[in-house]
């Protein structure tokens, strides 16, 4: 194997006995072919090691963490072991297209680039296999930080300069927004390059982060400060987009609210998700939340609530 292979691709992996084997093996279908595949393991208890193991590559190289760490600290240790000149990120439930790595390389070339973050388009999987296109708009309409912020590329999207990585790592203390604070950091010093193929499948499944975690919009409120403070950052961040981030957490917060039945705090999470984003952080938020504060009245609600369902 070239001791110096263009790309390296880490995957960070815990217990994904299922998906493992297809997002490595998106990886070693490739059309470019040189690169190498380092794959951390965070101490799995399933049998994710054995299904790696199976595969015979000789790109492929497996690492386990001492002790379980989040997924933040297996890219860290991933990103100081890679040798290639660019670095890709592959979530384990997630996997590249074929022409991934060949549309990246096309561009570096073309455009002569050194550092730089470059992402691509996904394509959105769910577990019916049913797949369709993220859209999302220029990122040159934008201002960077922005568009970060609101239309934020998962790493499978991402290449990034190795030399910006020797700079700029993941923070350890936000894991599920490590990814958005890292590229709004690496936006401070170098160029974020939007490329318009789709290259990659984000895979939705009941046990993501993204839809398994129920403590996400929690987390995700404490984290935006620390987001804001990073030295990097600091009065770089559009106020307004910030707001927009907490607005839709509160929002997520307060349909939870409704589930559980939890009036008062429903109220204290939809006032706050009004005041931070007025327009609601997608646009339909503020009538969901109207509509459910008249339902959540005590004694008038359940009777209005009846009379709209019998009026449909």
């Amino acid at each position: 194997m070239n001791k110096n292979p263009f790309f390296s691709i880490i995957i960070p992996v815990y217990n994904r006995q299922e998906t493992i084997e297809r997002a490595v093996q998106s990886c070693l279908t490739q059309t470019f072919i040189d690169f190498e595949v380092i794959i951390i393991d965070d101490k799995s208890t399933d049998q994710t090691k054995a299904v790696i193991d199976a595969i015979s590559d000789s790109r492929l190289q497996y690492y386990c963490n001492k002790v379980n760490s989040e997924r933040c600290v297996s890219r860290n240790n991933g990103i100081n072991l890679a040798k290639g000149k660019f670095v890709c990120f592959l979530d384990s439930d997630d996997y590249f297209l074929e022409n991934h790595l060949s549309t990246f390389h096309a561009k570096i070339k073309e455009s002569n680039i050194q550092t730089a973050l470059l992402f691509t388009n996904s394509f959105l999987e769910n577990e019916k296999n049913i797949r369709k296109k993220k859209t999302v708009p220029k990122i040159e309409k934008f201002n960077v930080f922005k568009y970060l912020l609101k239309y934020t590329p998962n790493p499978a999207r991402v290449c990034v300069s190795r030399d910006i990585l020797s700079k700029f790592s993941f923070d350890v203390r936000i894991p599920g927004l490590e990814d958005l604070d890292l590229w709004l950091r690496i936006a401070t010093e170098h160029p974020i390059i939007q490329l318009t193929e789709y290259t990659n499948v984000y895979y939705l499944h009941s046990s993501s982060y993204t839809s398994g975690d129920p403590l996400r919009f929690e987390k995700e409120l404490s984290y935006h400060p620390i987001i804001a403070t990073q030295p990097e950052l600091r009065n770089k961040l559009p106020k307004k987009s910030m707001n927009r981030l907490s607005s839709m957490c509160h929002f997520h917060l307060a349909k939870n609210c409704i589930e559980k039945n939890k009036r008062l705090e429903f109220y204290r999470h939809a006032f706050k998700s009004f005041i931070l984003f007025k327009r609601g952080y997608n646009g339909k938020t503020n009538k969901i939340l109207f509509v459910n504060a008249i339902y959540f009245i005590p004694l008038m609600g359940p009777i209005i609530k009846s009379m709209i369902s019998f009026l449909k």
